[in-house]
């Protein structure tokens, strides 16, 4: 959904009747959910992550750094941090994983946690080569910030891509301590201390 075409049907004002809709949905309460989505707001596009709690949109994250393949979208400018109870955390989006700086403001935040959303379908080719480097890419930020990071990821294969994943959570040192098998949806929970 990168092309502009794509991304606009599919894309949602988050001051609209079917965000409404899709928020009516949600649980009322419950965890916190962080999903995401492509956003249109004044006719401009963005990669988006929308935190929502008890049904309610409290914030969102704009992805700020962008692939070639990515030109539908603008850039985000912000990068929020948002508490539950005690955890502060920051999002990043797929590639922002690879910049320190994007990692570093959350860190400066006062952020115990990264989370991380992505959606690496790729072609088969390329899959290959990043299939264990998603993971060690992040664990990089984990141990320059000295913060945990979880990931979410996609898995499967549409249109001659494939997706691995890997969905994982990463300790301050940047060792991954739980993950799903690649190629295997599933839901991931752990405990931490913060």
């Amino acid at each position: 959904m990168v092309d502009e075409p794509s991304a606009r049907r599919v894309a949602l004002d988050f001051t609209s009747a079917e965000f409404a809709a899709v928020l009516d949905r949600l649980p009322k309460s419950g965890p916190v959910l962080v999903m995401g989505l492509i956003e249109v707001d004044d006719g401009r596009l963005f990669n988006t992550a929308a935190v929502i709690e008890h049904g309610v949109l409290v914030g969102r994250y704009r992805k700020a750094h962008l692939l070639r393949g990515e030109r539908a979208f603008e850039a985000g400018k912000e990068s929020p941090f948002f508490a539950v109870r005690d955890l502060r955390f920051g999002i990043n989006i797929c590639y922002d994983t690879n910049f320190p700086e994007a990692a570093g403001t959350i860190a400066a935040s006062g952020a115990s946690l990264i989370l991380c959303l992505s959606n690496n379908m790729m072609p088969r080719d390329k899959a290959e080569i990043f299939r264990e480097r998603h993971s060690s890419v992040r664990g990089e930020r984990c141990r320059e910030t000295g913060l945990w990071l979880i990931s979410s990821d996609v898995t499967g294969e549409r249109d001659g891509r494939i997706a691995w994943g890997p969905t994982a959570v990463l300790n301050p040192e940047g060792q991954v301590v739980a993950h799903l098998p690649l190629e295997e949806p599933g839901l991931l929970v752990f405990d931490f201390l913060a």
